[in-house]
């Protein structure tokens, strides 16, 4: 093989595995960015869901947001203001980017999620998972304002938690596409 065949061989397999490289470092930012819009969707729909809830039972529309700001201080007890509301919608909204984002890479690990009846039902025990995990295990533990009798409606949470993975799954409808098409 000449000096000239050799130089061009070695450019083409180092210009391959830069795209390679490039392909998966935008594959990982699209898993990334996927994962943070459904988690912020999906968050607001659940923040606004446990909202109109709260109005239902006595409480003000910002109960939700002071009941997680709890999470952020790591008090036993909701204190009501507006620093507080405030605290709960920014630690709200950045567990549900961060929940997301851990949907995004349990899809991109499994691809047999993603198939649509899998997928669902997938999205449904991870919204339930969180409920688990953020309520039963860590509010017994951690912030018991979350397991408290006076604390939020477990009914609820628990129906609202699978509502919240169940809106994840439209923004993974779209990658089960784009791979099909690829393969």
């Amino acid at each position: 093989m000449s000096v000239q065949a050799r130089e061009r061989d070695t450019a083409v397999t180092a210009h391959s595995g830069e795209s390679r490289l490039e392909e998966g470092a935008q594959a990982v930012g699209e898993l990334f960015s996927r994962g943070s819009v459904a988690g912020f969707v999906g968050g607001v729909g659940f923040l606004l869901a446990n909202m109109a809830f709260a109005t239902t039972q006595g409480l003000p529309a910002v109960a939700p947001m002071i009941d997680i700001s709890t999470i952020f201080h790591g008090t036993d007890t909701p204190t009501p203001s507006p620093e507080n509301i405030v605290v709960g919608l920014v630690t709200h909204t950045g567990l549900s980017i961060l929940f997301g984002i851990g949907f995004a890479l349990l899809v991109a690990a499994v691809p047999r999620l993603r198939a649509v009846p899998l997928l669902v039902t997938a999205a449904i025990a991870y919204g339930l998972l969180l409920y688990v995990v953020n309520f039963q295990i860590l509010g017994r533990t951690l912030f018991p304002w979350f397991t408290n009798p006076d604390g939020p409606n477990q009914g609820f949470e628990v129906f609202i938690h699978a509502v919240y993975g169940l809106m994840l799954v439209p923004f993974f409808l779209a990658l089960r596409r784009r791979v099909r098409g690829r393969v």
